[in-house]
């Protein structure tokens, strides 16, 4: 048979050497099997790991795992080993020789073989960095923590527990490397192997051997894991057994022979080493007797094998059942007492007492299988009967049941031989008689056996010849003694009692919560074999009781089980089984209420919600028709009669009525309820005493009211007269909390059914009217419970420890059991309550607790008390909906029943604002409590702290900060007082040194198999305290307020948070949220923040990424990895430079300062290479975590450039990802089928995009880019499918569900359910509503969940994912128009790209044609499209375009401009001039183009279309001339938004328009469109009141007005109608004219209105004029020729402008003497005017004036500036932006023309100035003629 591949148990070595692999070591399973979470229990990994042969051979035998030496063993080692297979190499993470050399080492150490020690040594060497991270702290650490806590060395110690540091880290970390230290490691880590493995087998087996069992479980969740069976159960029980057994020898033996004996290395010997050996060694003791008690469990029904019991019972003798292992070291003696517990339950399982009495008493019938049942073998029975001996010679107490259960056994066998010879003799005397009288012998018949249930045996049976060896025959005396011994004083069931509260309590029990339910049916099975000789006593009735409670307090009703093994349920079983109930519990309930407190106790205990429905109310159906009660008859009470005397059973039946209970107030008046409380006449009773009056009366009532009129009398006793005793503090308390277990367990009931809605609390609402029957007046239990409860607050007794406390804490329970009943009654009562703080008092919890030493009682009182309050804080939530809804229709006359109506918002913020205030004192005083132990303080803080953190996210996680429409505004007040409490500068830091102390605790946090309650607990602890600060700090984020002080301590305190990621799985995804969430609230300063990197230092910063680059290996659990990868993001997107350094290089500032060995090695290692690496297979991830990868790189490039370098060496990664966009579907197609998914591929484009991005930017800079963006042009489909827009939002799906949702809920606002920037979002079902608070608010009501899953959570799930789909859409577009403009930037002139361009334009423009959406998401992603069209058509300037593509352009820009409501309203307006730039643009587009092609053939001779000329008149109709005159509308309003900028728009609109070709033809059209809106007289009275409309003192409409003008005036039609119209004299005649005839108008004045004038001059009025002159000529001449000498101080200054620098002897030599364009564009439309004027007045002198302007020294001034060339040039100056920029902008001479080394221009500025000059000079030199 070949050999079983050990592959998944021991990867190559080569792979994990390298880090490719990590080796699920026995720790790693043991803790995915016991995750709390059940997450790590469902990975595929440990399935495989399970599932694989040699693992499960593993587990059968744990001994293989670690056998001898052998040759086989040693050839498998050095082919593992072999060059081959690894490669020799030495680098700064492993060395082969050191690895092979440790191996050996090993092997001989522990006697171990060479691969398993190889095993271990990678193991180890895997493990380093948590080792790293999990060893001392140093002195920095320590300095940092007493810093954050502000306390000195000294008082560290009983503050905060600050461990000691003696050394630096440098230090430590240089101890850490040496060869003594790592094989101490390996050592150590081989001792936990094995703890582990033997932990695992004893789950896996616990399993297989369960499997039975799951049939009397209440059930089995459906999320439980299935762990793979290890065979058949029933054949393999002995099988399992035996191996086990040889195990247990085997270890025992080596217990005996000790450490220096079994350990070859003398450099192991140090007592750590030791202990840990010794616990190791323990530990698996435990395991190996839990799977040898579960193995017979299973088999409880049969008697065990008698070899079975005879090896064991032989062992147990020789080692006197491992008594003297008491004797051990502190740190080991928890693992004592499971040893002993497990060993009596064996034992116990083996007796079978129950089984072998009835055996015994020959009831039973034996199973084919146990034919030979050791009852049956004398030498077995002598064998145990020594043990038995031997166990109670050497006085082992925790072995007196198993003592107790073989004295009974034995003292029956006895019994039994004696019956049978007793039997025996009576028939040979009577045969002997009849033998003599008939003369006959008696011959006996050899070879005749009788059966073993005759009547009578003659040859007797097998045990007798055990009773005539041991002489118990004869002699009964030696185990009578023993059943003394043990018995005496209750000490069997004392110690019964605290086994069974150490194996099973749910905190600090031992065992798992399956293994503890089989012990305590084992004691309970021994309780009942041991009835018959004890009897119904008070000890045994304890035990029993004691074994019931376990684990079934009112709080544990609803604890979900640690364990996801099924395990039997104790109460089930016990109410199904007919001895016990004999036994126990009916004489308990028929000694009611007589004896009081077993009645109490027997129901609270059996009143289980985890039970079937069939015996679910079997206790509650007993209290409600209760069958009789027992009681003392009043001593005058002599109205019965006896009755049955014949039967002598003391019956009797009453003559007279008897009252319970009587009201003393109420004078003869008999009440109803009263008279329900009287016993009738007639009725049937008996003495249960032969002395005394106790009698059981036959009277059918019900226990549950006559409890709630008991607690009424128990409240004022003075004014009832009852027949009962009154109820002592501690009767009340037991009655109240059996009242609030029922309760509870009703709910819990109901909702285990499935029942939602007011069918919840249905059953427990009729529960409390039942209890509330005989109550009087208007009471109720509820008032009656609250006033004990006030009661006991004014006692000064209930300050001490008493019953009052008890007393308190069951009222505390009942409020809370109440509160999912009767909230309204409950809220009201903590309003009043003297337990809380108000306005007028101050709350007793505080006295009530404020001891230092908190006595148990006065521990779980707080507890419960806290507990209440989280209830409390909960239900606010809950009953928001319901809250605000109040009762509504839900047929035709029928009402709901809601029982939040009347719950007042006030009082809400009242008493959770009381609570707020209570939680934070009693955080700040537990660190100076002492406490029981050390769990009660940490199940306290595992309460207390999720309540606090609770109130937070509540109250800020949806809706609006303080929205008064929120549904949890009452929340806030509390919420703030906490926020206050932490975050405030002054709150010091004492609140701090309990975070830090659960933390420290961590670390501290035991590596034990055991005790999984309290791990839990330790763990809850730590990870809500980190949970609290992380949502501390997000808060103070989302409410933008200071948390400086609390972020000093968390990041002195960042060391901790790094360790507690190594110490334990489950502190790993807080801890990185915890430090995330500091590093993004640290990067909110504007100066550097502060840098994690520091604080941990590069030693323990570099063992912290190592841990965590593995990225959730080896289970990658989805949930971690993606967490990983968001915490690395964050990291690089935050300015952590140094931390980041490390994720992207895989080295630290000191490694790179060390130099280059092993930085290879190194730097493959970096998480910055990992995630290229998965890139290079994308397709292959899980989406999300795909996802998360992206944002990393894209992430890293973005914020740290220099990645590009090592992205460009990794250039596989680019095909991939290319290869990825090009696959992807349009999102429509996916969405159909899944939505989350379209939306996770969305995203991940648009990372893919940014990535591409900039890698073409960063690649351009260097000159590199056209190859790579070359390669992308074709893979970029789906961008140019889905990149712009954003269609995927279901208008429909979110109106319908909107407006439904309203009409279902009209009181819950949808926007009162959004999520807030509080939590991080991901896209799915739960992005934008609080899907998971809603379902907690709205699960009451049938219609939220639909009848096949189709209410209103599946729709808001199904919104929640369109959302998320927008969103990733419209993160989509941004990178989509990033990745766009940089391929035109690097491809400026690719033909492809420009088509691109045109079409993602035309895309903008077409989706912004029509509202996608709701404004508050669309308003701004139609901005940015148009944005984005804008630009990318700007940069289509100069590139061929054709007629249609700008006919289509227009088209889409219409159907824009069409969209926009009110253009010029300030919401809009932005946008709306956003669409004219690009209207222009557009145009210009067209106007560069001139050139058609033979793809236009529709075009004219002139280059227009007909469609196109229509199209610019609608424009010039409905865009320029409708809006100029709407905005000199507006400009006279002072509110409006316009701004002159619009005005300038129109124009360059109008400007651009009046070009195209073919406009020139319709001048007869546009003169009507402009005269239509009055155009034309509105630009005129624009300009005349410009000097009233001014900016800041700038006339700038006059200007814009007579620019409109202007390109109005090229047209020589609307030329004559403005000459017409007379705008030559309305110009004139206007204020701002007045201003420009003032001798200060210049373009280098100071004042901005001379400024101004002068542009209005030089830019309007002349070129306006010249225009007119041009069209009407002499017409016109003589009005220009006036219009010019009206400024003569202009006409002067134009020439003075001009003159040579020094010519004038009357200008001023200090003033510089500048020539600009604007004066050059001056004097070269003065020069046309005046020659045109000039060559006019030659045929009309008379009627046309001359301009008094002198030309001739102007000529002479423009003659010396064009010889001046160099001068020219120095005194050009620049007016306004685009000057400066025509000036920066170079001439390209491709004319032949001069450069400007010649003389020539040397920027477009100067070209422009010289040639106007030169056309000027040009003019004015020309002859007239």
């Amino acid at each position: 048979m070949a050999p079983v591949s050990d592959r998944l148990y021991f990867p190559p070595v080569e792979e994990c050497l390298k880090g490719d692999t990590v080796i699920l070591s026995w720790k790693l399973v043991a803790a995915a099997l016991t995750d709390s979470s059940g997450a790590l229990r469902h990975t595929e990994t440990l399935a495989q790991f399970l599932a694989d042969d040699h693992v499960r051979s593993l587990l059968q035998d744990p001994s293989l795992a670690f056998a001898a030496p052998s040759d086989t063993t040693k050839s498998d080692f050095e082919t593992r080993t072999a060059a081959i297979h690894v490669t020799p190499t030495k680098n700064e993470h492993y060395d082969t020789n050191v690895i092979k050399a440790d191996a050996t080492w090993l092997s001989k150490a522990a006697n171990i073989n060479l691969v398993s020690a190889l095993r271990v040594v990678i193991v180890e060497c895997q493990s380093r960095p948590a080792s790293q991270l999990t060893g001392p702290l140093s002195i920095q650490d320590a300095i940092n923590l007493q810093e954050a806590v502000g306390v000195s060395n000294a008082q560290s110690s009983s503050l905060v527990p600050i461990p000691g540091a003696t050394r630096d880290a440098d230090a430590i970390w240089a101890d850490f490397g040496t060869e003594e230290a790592r094989r101490l490691r390996i050592f150590q880590t081989y001792l936990s192997e094995r703890r582990y493995l033997v932990m695992t087998a004893d789950l896996i087996h616990g399993e297989t051997l369960c499997s039975e069992a799951k049939q009397i479980t209440s059930g089995r969740n459906s999320s439980e894991p299935s762990y793979p069976s290890l065979g058949d159960p029933s054949s393999s029980d002995e099988t399992l057994i035996a191996n086990n057994m040889k195990a247990l020898t085997r270890i025992i033996d080596s217990l005996a022979n000790g450490f220096e004996k079994e350990i070859n290395d003398n450099s192991l010997q140090a007592e750590d080493t030791d202990l840990n050996w010794q616990r190791t060694l323990l530990t698996e003791l435990v395991h190996t007797l839990s799977v040898i008690f579960q193995a017979l469990d299973r088999t409880s029904d049969s008697f065990a094998a008698p070899e079975t019991v005879m090896e064991w019972f032989s062992l147990m003798e020789a080692y006197v059942f491992l008594n003297g292992i008491t004797l051990v070291h502190e740190s080991i003696n928890s693992l004592v007492l499971p040893i002993q517990i497990l060993i009596c339950a064996i034992c116990l399982r083996l007796l079978n007492p129950t089984r072998s009495m009835a055996f015994l008493a020959q009831e039973v019938d034996l199973h084919p299988e146990e034919n030979n049942p050791y009852l049956s073998s004398p030498e077995v029975l002598g064998k145990i009967h020594d043990a038995i001996l031997t166990a109670a010679g050497a006085g082992c107490e925790s072995q007196s049941p198993v003592i107790f259960a073989w004295a009974v056994i034995s003292h029956r066998m006895v019994v039994s031989h004696s019956e049978r010879s007793e039997k025996r003799d009576t028939l040979q005397n009577q045969k002997s008689q009849e033998t003599f009288e008939s003369g006959a012998l008696l011959r006996p018949s050899s070879g005749r056996r009788l059966s073993a249930g005759s009547i009578v045996s003659l040859d007797g049976l097998p045990f007798d010849g055990f009773l005539v060896a041991s002489g118990l025959k004869d002699d009964t005396h030696v185990i009578e003694s023993l059943a003394q011994a043990v018995t005496s004083q209750g000490g069997l069931y004392d110690v019964l009692s605290q086994m069974t509260v150490a194996a099973c309590d749910p905190n600090q029990g031992s065992f798992s919560s399956s293994v503890a339910s089989r012990i305590r049916l084992t004691f309970i099975d021994f309780l009942k074999a041991t009835y018959p000789p004890v009897g119904y006593q008070s000890d045994p009735v304890t035990a029993l009781l004691s074994i019931l409670s376990v684990g079934q307090g009112y709080w544990d009703l609803d604890l979900s089980p640690s364990s996801s093994r099924p395990s039997p349920d104790v109460a089930y079983n016990v109410l199904q089984d007919t001895t016990a109930l004999e036994c126990y519990l009916y004489p308990a309930f028929s000694r009611y209420p007589f004896e009081f407190l077993p009645f109490l106790n027997f129901s609270r205990a059996l009143a289980s919600p985890s039970a079937t429905d069939e015996s679910a109310d079997v206790v509650v159906n007993i209290l409600r028709k209760t069958p009789s009660l027992t009681f003392v008859l009043p001593d005058d009470f002599q109205d019965f009669e006896l009755a049955q005397e014949e039967e002598n059973t003391n019956t009797f039946r009453l003559l007279a009525d008897i009252p319970l209970v009587a009201s003393i107030s109420s004078r003869g008046r008999i009440a109803r309820e009263e008279d329900a409380l009287r016993i009738p006449a007639g009725t049937y009773g008996r003495f249960v005493t032969d002395t005394g009056r106790v009698a059981l009366l036959e009277y059918e009532h019900s226990a549950l009211a006559f409890l709630g009129k008991r607690l009424e009398v128990y409240l004022s006793p003075e004014n009832y007269q009852s027949e009962l005793e009154n109820m002592s503090p501690e009767d009340a308390a037991e009655a109240i909390s059996l009242l609030a277990t029922l309760l509870q367990a009703e709910t819990l009931k109901s909702r285990k059914r499935g029942l939602r809605g007011e069918a919840v609390p249905k059953p427990g609402l009729e529960l409390l009217e039942d209890v509330s029957k005989y109550t009087s007046g208007s009471k109720d239990i509820i008032s009656v419970v609250c006033n004990i409860m006030d009661i006991h607050m004014q006692d000064d007794q209930a300050t001490a420890d008493g019953p009052g406390i008890l007393v308190l804490h069951a009222c505390v329970q009942f409020l809370d059991s109440v509160l999912p009943l009767c909230p309204t009654r409950v809220w009201a009562y903590m309003a009043r309550c003297e337990l809380l703080n108000s306005e007028s008092r101050a709350g007793k919890l505080a006295r009530l607790v404020g001891n230092l030493d908190l006595s148990p009682d006065r521990f779980e009182f707080l507890l419960s008390t806290v507990r209440l309050f989280s209830s409390l804080v909960g239900s606010v939530m809950k009953s928001a909906a319901q809250r605000k809804s109040g009762d509504k229709l839900v047929g035709r006359q029928k009402v709901s029943n809601n029982v939040w109506v009347g719950v007042a918002d006030k009082i809400l913020a009242t008493v959770t604002l009381a609570i707020a205030q209570a939680a934070v004192d009693i955080f700040e005083s537990s660190a100076t409590w002492r406490f029981p132990s050390e769990v009660h303080q940490t199940l306290l803080m595992k309460t207390l702290v999720p309540l606090m953190d609770r109130l937070m996210i509540d109250a800020y996680a949806m809706g609006g900060h303080h929205d008064p429409q929120s549904l949890t505004t009452c929340l806030q007040p509390a919420a703030d007082y906490v926020v206050e409490s932490f975050l405030a500068a002054s709150s010091g830091s004492l609140r701090f040194q309990a975070l830090l102390g659960t933390w420290i605790s961590g670390l501290q946090i035991p590596d034990s198999t055991l005790y999984a309650g309290k791990l839990h607990a330790i763990r809850g602890q730590v990870i809500s305290t980190m949970n609290l600060a992380t949502s501390l700090l997000r808060v103070a984020a989302l409410l933008e307020r200071s948390s400086a002080a609390f972020e000093t301590y968390l990041f002195k305190a960042t060391p901790l948070f790094a360790r507690l990621i190594a110490a334990d799985e489950e502190f790993k995804r807080p801890a990185m949220s915890l430090l995330g969430a500091l590093v993004l609230n640290a990067a909110t300063v504007s100066g550097d923040p502060r840098s994690l990197f520091g604080y941990l230092g590069p030693l323990l910063s570099r063992a912290f990424l190592q841990l965590l680059s593995r990225l959730g290996k080896p289970f990658l659990l989805p949930s971690e990895v993606q967490d990983t990868w968001r915490f690395f993001s964050i990291i690089v997107q935050n300015r952590q430079q140094w931390m980041s350094n490390c994720l992207l290089t895989g080295r630290t500032p000191r490694d790179a300062q060390n130099g280059d060995n092993g930085s290879s090695a190194a730097v493959s290692k970096s998480v910055f290479q990992t995630a290229l690496a998965k890139l290079e297979s994308i397709n292959e991830l899980d989406r999300s975590e795909a996802l998360r990868v992206l944002d990393f790189v894209a992430s890293a490039q973005n914020n740290w450039p220099w990645t590009i370098f090592s992205m460009r060496k990794e250039s596989s990664y680019f095909a991939s990802l290319r290869r990825f966009i090009k696959d992807l579907k349009t999102a429509s197609v996916v969405a159909k089928s899944d939505t989350t998914r379209a939306a996770l591929e969305a995203k991940m484009a648009a990372y893919v995009a940014d990535i591409f991005a900039m890698q073409l930017y960063h690649q351009r800079q260097m000159g590199h880019s056209k190859e790579l963006a070359n390669s992308l042009i074709s893979d970029l489909d789906y961008y140019l499918r889905d990149g712009v827009e954003v269609a995927s939002y279901n208008n429909s799906l979110h109106n319908n569900f909107a407006r439904n949702f309203s009409s279902k809920y009209p009181c819950v606002s949808l926007d009162s359910l959004k999520r807030t920037l509080l939590e991080p979002r991901e896209l799915g079902k739960e992005y934008f509503y609080a899907l998971d608070r809603a379902n907690e608010m709205l699960d009451f009501d049938p219609g939220w969940h639909g009848r096949r899953d189709d209410g209103f959570r599946n729709e808001m799930a199904i919104a929640n994912a369109n959302l998320s789909l927008v969103d990733a859409q419209i993160s989509l577009f941004h990178a989509w128009e990033f990745l766009l403009l940089e391929l035109n930037s690097c491809l400026p002139d690719n033909e492809t790209v420009h088509k691109q361009m045109l079409q993602v334009a035309l895309q903008c423009l077409d989706a912004n044609q029509s509202v996608q959406g709701p404004e508050n998401i669309f308003l701004r992603i139609v901005e940015d499209r148009a944005n984005l069209a804008l630009m990318l058509l700007k940069r289509l300037v100069g590139s061929p375009i054709t007629p249609q593509d700008v006919y289509k352009l227009l088209g889409s820009l219409f159907g824009v401009l069409g969209a926009i409501q009110d253009p010029f309203g300030a919401d809009s307006i932005e946008y709306y001039r956003t669409i004219l730039k690009t209207v222009y643009i557009v145009l210009r587009l067209r106007l560069a183009d001139r050139k058609d092609g033979p793809e236009a053939p529709s075009l004219g001779a002139n280059g227009s279309s007909p469609a196109l000329t229509q199209t610019i008149l609608n424009l010039l109709a409905n865009v320029v001339a409708k809006g100029f005159r709407t905005l000199v509308t507006l400009v006279h309003e002072s509110e409006a938004a316009v701004a002159p900028q619009d005005l300038a728009l129109l124009t360059a609109i109008l400007q651009a328009s009046l070009r195209m070709p073919g406009l020139d033809q319709c001048q007869t059209q546009i003169l009507n469109i402009m005269a239509s809106y009055d155009v034309m007289h509105a630009a005129t009275a624009l300009f005349s009141w410009s000097d009233k409309l001014t900016v800041d003192g700038d006339p700038i409409y006059g200007e814009l007005s007579l620019l409109f003008l202007l390109e109005l005036s090229t047209l020589p039609m609307v030329a004559e109608q403005l000459a017409a119209d007379g705008l030559l004299s309305h110009l004139t005649s206007a204020n701002i004219t007045n201003l420009m005839r003032k001798g200060i108008v210049s373009p280098f004045s100071e004042v901005v209105g001379a400024q101004r004038c002068y542009s209005i001059w030089a830019k309007g009025v002349l070129p306006l004029l010249l225009n007119l002159l041009t069209v009407l000529g002499g017409t016109v001449a003589p009005e220009v020729a006036y219009v010019l000498n009206q400024f003569p101080h202009l006409l002067k200054t134009s020439v003075e402008r001009f003159e040579a620098p020094g010519a004038s002897r009357t200008a001023s030599r200090e003033g510089p003497h500048y020539v600009t364009l604007l004066a050059v564009s001056e004097i070269h439309s003065l020069a046309l005017l005046t020659k045109v004027i000039a060559a006019l007045r030659v045929n009309n002198s008379r009627d046309i004036p001359g301009v008094q302007w002198d030309a001739a020294s102007m000529l002479e001034n423009v003659d010396f500036w064009l010889a001046s060339r160099k001068l020219l040039k120095e005194r050009l100056l620049p007016l306004g932006q685009r000057e400066v920029e025509w000036r920066g902008m170079t001439t390209g001479n491709g004319n032949g023309g001069a450069t400007a080394d010649e003389g020539g221009p040397s920027n477009l500025l100067e070209a422009r100035v010289i040639s106007q000059l030169e056309t000027a000079r040009d003019v004015l030199s020309e002859d007239l003629e």
